[in-house]
């Protein structure tokens, strides 16, 4: 098992490597025609920030969607469909609203914003799916679904609300975009957290593993399930919030990363946690190339677009699959 493991990571490391260096060596000509070149050096940097971008959200989003199947034991959980990226979207565009607006100024400002939206949106989920019995994970989906459309309410009456200069910027962000300026302090703090992020969660690996079981199987062999599931709670909402901040609001790499994870792998919840990270990191990167390669006459997708397109497909799949059974 630890060979297949093993052989396992290292397949999905090549995967990843080969997404990175084509993003790396893909150039589209003043002719519209597509190269595979080695950049100039004046503009290395407008593809290795995107880049690294990428790898933070994606292998963020993976885990933060694996964190949340096993605390709702629910298949279809992710930060896109429990409402928890457009929350941190809300407090993002919120944030941005009152600097802009108000000249007030926040502590942390949007990387604040973002947190708070996504923990706030995924506490009001869990509490109004809870009953007596516990946890409801179909009624929990259901509620955050609702409560993503309210968050996207509210993301639409900020945006009505600001200037036709903002609006744009709003718009642009709201379909997702990884940046190609970004400060290296604020690349590698949110890199760095991240990673801590992925590494808590694959040491709580072997207590995952038992938490999947019922409530008294795991209570029986000394798990803590409120304790373990607060921690998912909280961890899960900050590898969100990162990608949020970074790359607006990402839909569906937090639900396919853990399954395609789980296809190639399975097993312990410790090296499905890394299988994850670098899955969802591979989803992003290939989405990045693909975006690069398509033009329908408007510039390039945003990258929003194109993982909506695979995801939306996917989870379709899924929920067809399961249905009856979630």
């Amino acid at each position: 098992m630890k060979i297949r493991t093993t052989a396992t990571i290292v397949f999905l490391l090549l995967l990843l490597f080969a997404g990175i260096a084509l993003r790396l060596l893909i150039a589209r000509q003043v002719d519209g025609s597509i190269t595979l070149a080695i950049p100039e050096q004046e503009f290395v940097l407008y593809r290795v920030v995107p880049l690294i971008s990428a790898l933070i959200v994606g292998a963020g989003l993976g885990v933060s969607g694996m964190g949340l199947q096993v605390l709702l034991r629910n298949s279809l959980a992710s930060p896109w469909i429990l409402g928890l990226s457009s929350g941190a979207g809300l407090g993002v565009m919120a944030t941005m609203y009152f600097e802009h607006t108000y000249g007030a100024t926040f502590v942390g400002s949007e990387s604040g914003g973002a947190i708070l939206g996504a923990v706030g949106t995924l506490s009001l989920v869990y509490i109004l799916s809870r009953r007596r019995t516990g946890i409801d994970p179909m009624t929990m989906v259901l509620v955050g679904v609702v409560v993503s459309v309210l968050c996207g309410a509210g993301i639409m009456v900020l945006q009505h609300a600001v200037p036709m200069g903002l609006r744009g910027s709003f718009t642009t962000w709201l379909m997702g975009s990884l940046p190609e300026v970004e400060s290296w302090w604020k690349l590698g703090t949110l890199g760095g957290a991240t990673v801590f992020g992925i590494a808590l969660i694959s040491w709580w690996g072997p207590t995952l593993d038992a938490a999947c079981l019922s409530d008294d199987e795991a209570t029986s062999v000394g798990v803590n399930l409120p304790r373990i599931r607060t921690r998912l709670f909280l961890v899960s909402s900050i590898l969100a919030a990162i990608g949020v901040m970074l790359a607006g609001p990402i839909a569906f790499v937090g639900l396919i990363a853990p399954h395609g994870a789980r296809l190639f792998l399975g097993g312990s919840h410790r090296s499905l946690t890394i299988a994850t990270a670098i899955m969802g990191a591979c989803l992003l990167v290939f989405a990045d190339d693909i975006r690069q390669i398509v033009d329908i006459g408007s510039g390039r997708l945003p990258i929003g677009i194109v993982t909506s397109v695979i995801g939306g497909v996917v989870f379709l799949g899924l929920l067809l699959r399961n249905r009856g059974r979630v």
